[in-house]
């Protein structure tokens, strides 16, 4: 019999707890056996009351756990829609309605008082059961899904939403008298059964009545505490540190530029752990404490659940001896000071952005601007408001969020592979812009799959591959249009190639289209509108083999220098939402 390394504490509470689930048959007393032993501890409930957890650590060494992954605050944006109503469900003592096998509730036993007792249900502490609860409550979100539910659940939390109330209403009652059918005991003190378009769900207040996501009242008011107790004091220790560091890590999804504003609280807990002081309060300096006045003043900002859809579309790059940038069918450039030509790469990235910025903000101003960059580093220090590897990089952040929210603009970020961002690389080495043609070689054989487009949306004279083209040279006589996105498109048939940074673009503008369209795309497999372009799609994708010798780049009558890199593909879709 495996002896626990602390026995159980006995309390009023914890003898409370061990009685009701004795009574509840969760916990049963048995003989004196060959048992593995452990502890139990209680931790509070966001309601006040007690959770019994089990101590398995022990047990948990010889547990195999399989990966998996739980919906987090993230995927929530995109489950909701604008001005949905919601409701939400909570299940009781939900890992109590599974079982035990009889034959291993043996390694879950423990002494209290001195008695032998042992779990007949998943406890809370064992390192696989959130992955069993899991399969279990995803099967019965899958089974209400199949009825025309829109539903998300974490473990015992179902979040439940639709456009219409009535709809809702009725799905609601779907949904509870399916769970109490099956055996589940719903908590309807914490369940939110009646439409509403405000909810605390995940630890987030979301309102899509009014397109915010914010951070709950009681969330905040221990957040505050625990800054203004590190204000006064002006000390802290590391685990102080971390603490508020955590807590501040996750309100950051609903602050804006929550992140930005506690990297100084990082670099110094960084700096402090390599000191290994552990134990000494040390002394806030002046920038630590400005961030935690910033964070007083702006914890309850909310930020939006959906952000605007992109109005400027920018791609930038540097190279050693300038920088460019492509803003929708704007070129701008510049070249580096003397000073900047030593910087690392990673600083010039972020400076090509930044003086991007600088020399465009008022054109861009109250818009929403869908950013590619080729440089990860710079990707990585734009999404996550900053990093703690380089002050330098660090600072350029700072800069630019405060020219973003000084001209009120929306910034998304995303990587674009060098090997497709020719427009931006051009620009920055001063080489005239690509223009890619597929030779008829190619295009014979997608034309006879197909048909034969009956416009090239994205062409010049020289680039075609059918009579009727759109240029974006507005002195092209020979142009059936200028400016392919400012059209509505209704075509049987068009063929859409359009520069690697304009995809997202291009898919966005089909919402408003009619008609099919035969676009050339990047095959790649990890960027964000892959899955529109999937969906929208009447048949799988043709691969263009053998691209070297069918893709050139008319401006200098060879292959795209890095086409070794590219896998080129076309898609037939369709135009329009409902696709």
């Amino acid at each position: 019999m495996s002896n626990p390394k602390s026995p159980i504490h006995s309390s009023d509470e914890m003898d409370l707890i061990i009685e009701k689930m004795k009574h509840e048959g969760v916990l049963a007393k048995v003989n004196v056996s060959p048992s593995f032993l452990s502890s139990m501890f209680l931790v509070p409930k966001g309601d006040g009351s007690m959770r019994p957890i089990f101590n398995l650590k022990a047990l948990n060494r010889y547990v195999y756990t399989a990966p998996f992954r739980l919906i987090n605050v993230y995927k929530i944006p995109d489950f909701l829609q604008p001005s949905d109503w919601m409701a939400k469900i909570d299940i009781s003592q939900a890992y109590f309605h599974i079982p035990i096998s009889e034959a291993h509730r043996r390694f879950l036993r423990l002494i209290y008082q001195r008695e032998l007792l042992q779990m007949n249900c998943l406890p809370f502490g064992l390192s696989s059961a959130p992955k069993t609860f899991a399969s279990v409550s995803n099967w019965m979100a899958q089974i209400l899904r199949q009825r025309g539910i829109r539903l998300v659940v974490y473990l015992d939390d179902y979040l439940l939403a639709n456009q219409d109330a009535r709809v809702l209403k009725d799905h609601i009652k779907i949904a509870v008298n399916l769970l109490e059918y099956l055996g589940w005991k719903i908590n309807y003190a914490k369940s939110v059964v009646q439409p509403c378009q405000t909810i605390e769900y995940l630890g987030i207040t979301w309102d899509c009545k009014h397109n915010q996501k914010s951070l709950p009242a009681q969330k905040c008011a221990k957040l505050s505490a625990m800054i203004t107790n590190l204000s006064t004091s002006k000390r802290a220790t590391i685990k102080d540190l971390e603490r508020v560091i955590g807590l501040m890590n996750f309100a950051s999804f609903t602050v804006p530029r929550g992140r930005l504003n506690y990297r100084q609280l990082q670099r110094l807990l960084i700096a402090s752990k390599r000191r290994s002081q552990d134990h000494i309060r040390m002394l806030l300096d002046e920038a630590v404490l400005q961030e935690l006045q910033w964070w007083l003043i702006h914890l309850k900002d909310p930020s939006p659940v959906h952000h605007p859809y992109p109005t400027h579309y920018v791609v930038t790059d540097a190279s050693d001896v300038a920088w460019g940038a492509q803003i929708n069918n704007l070129s701008v450039t510049g070249t580096w000071s003397s000073q900047e030509k030593g910087l690392h790469c990673n600083r010039k990235e972020l400076l090509a952005i930044l003086k991007t910025l600088e020399d465009q903000c008022q054109n861009l101003r109250f818009g929403s601007l869908h950013l590619q960059c080729d440089n990860k580093t710079a990707v990585s220090y734009l999404r996550n408001e900053g990093g703690t590897k380089s002050q330098g990089l660090l600072e350029i952040t700072y800069k630019i969020f405060m020219l973003l929210d000084s001209h009120q603009i929306t910034l998304t970020v995303y990587h674009i592979p060098g090997a497709y961002n020719v427009e931006a690389d051009h620009l920055s080495r001063f080489r005239k812009r690509p223009e890619w043609h597929l030779l008829p070689q190619a295009t014979t054989q997608i034309f006879a799959k197909w048909g034969t487009p009956v416009i090239d949306l994205f062409a010049s004279r020289l680039t075609r591959v059918v009579p009727r083209y759109c240029s974006l040279d507005c002195h092209d006589p020979l142009a059936e249009f200028h400016d392919a996105m400012t059209q509505q498109w209704n075509y049987e048939l068009a063929w859409v190639f359009p520069p690697p940074f304009l995809m997202p673009k291009v898919l966005q503008h089909l919402n408003t289209c009619q008609g099919m369209y035969l676009i050339v795309a990047p095959r790649w497999e990890q960027v964000f509108w892959r899955p529109d372009l999937k969906n929208r799609a009447t048949a799988p994708p043709w691969t263009i083999m053998n691209l070297r010798n069918v893709l050139v780049d008319v401006s200098t009558g060879l292959p795209p220098q890095k086409v070794t890199e590219m896998t080129l593909e076309v898609w037939r879709c369709g135009g329009g939402r409902n696709i």
